[in-house]
């Protein structure tokens, strides 16, 4: 499987999309994302997901699927980048 990134789409307001990934082999029917949202703030993961879900509303009508690799507060992603940074390198 070939995944091929996009650039950030236009309903991105509300959120830093980190990764948009096609996943489908490059005819767009299948997408990964990565999201970082200060909107999660205490929101559960499935009440994130579905927020994600509610906002891409009319873009899920036209893709198979779509796959919420992360659905992460700014602080989340934060601590997530710098524990990656501290880990010694392979």
């Amino acid at each position: 499987m070939v995944a091929r990134r996009h650039p950030m789409r236009p309903w991105c307001h509300i959120v830093r999309v980190k990764e948009v990934i096609d996943t489908s082999g490059g005819c767009g029917a299948s997408f990964a994302i990565e999201i970082v949202s200060e909107q999660f703030e205490g929101k559960r993961l499935l009440e994130r997901h579905r927020m994600v879900n509610a906002a891409l509303q009319e873009e899920l009508k036209q893709i198979h699927a779509l796959s919420i690799k992360k659905a992460l507060t700014p602080e989340q992603w934060k601590q997530q980048q710098e524990a990656e940074n501290s880990q010694p390198a392979a």
